[in-house]
């Protein structure tokens, strides 16, 4: 192994816990019954070919929410994705102090992906960050990971991938990546002895 290539929500950032969820559902005006429309428009908001405004908006139409206030909704919605895991931020800079080659590949829109870059300043430590939004290019799409590992001058048989979306393991794997469906720390350590 010569690298590892990390997403970020679910693996370095926390997953937006129930009250996260509740947030943004009080923000919108609705309940748990926006979280399948949200996942489906999700796409376009993270490759960038939708803003804040027509995202949350194709959300209130598609929802049949009263208009709601934006800024708040994109801050509720921020706010619940934004905290670092502590431990694996620690083990993912102990990789970058031992010199091996790290990166990170994460599915997100432009004003959170700045929002990221800003608030965390050990991404400027990582190798290689690619954001979606940057790309045009959204996981599983196999055109993001040859983005990332391109970025990181690294080959695919030779990176760890690690990610708590199944499905994106599996592209992953199918790219040739010793792929790691993260479960917790150990997930990680367990792959990288």
């Amino acid at each position: 192994m010569k690298a590892v290539l990390f997403d970020l929500f679910g693996v370095l950032l926390k997953e937006r816990d129930d009250a996260g969820r509740r947030r943004v559902e009080l923000a919108v005006g609705g309940d748990a019954a926006i979280w399948p429309i949200y996942e489906d428009l999700r796409p376009a908001y993270d490759s960038g070919d939708v803003g804040d405004e027509r995202f949350w908006r194709q959300l209130q139409v598609r929802a049949g929410l009263e208009p709601f206030d934006i800024t708040e909704a994109v801050a509720a919605d921020w706010e619940s994705t934004i905290q670092e895991d502590e431990e694996m931020v620690s083990f993912a800079l102990s990789l970058i102090d031992d010199r091996v080659c790290t990166g990170i590949l994460s599915n997100l829109p432009a004003g959170l992906a700045k929002r990221a870059r800003a608030e965390h300043e050990w991404l400027e430590r990582v190798d290689a960050v690619t954001m979606s939004c940057d790309i045009g290019l959204i996981k599983p799409d196999p055109r993001a990971y040859a983005v990332a590992l391109d970025a990181m001058g690294v080959s695919a048989k030779d990176t760890v991938y690690v990610d708590a979306d199944p499905v994106n393991v599996a592209a992953a794997a199918e790219l040739g990546m010793q792929a790691v469906h993260f479960t917790g720390i150990e997930s990680v350590r367990e792959a990288l002895r």
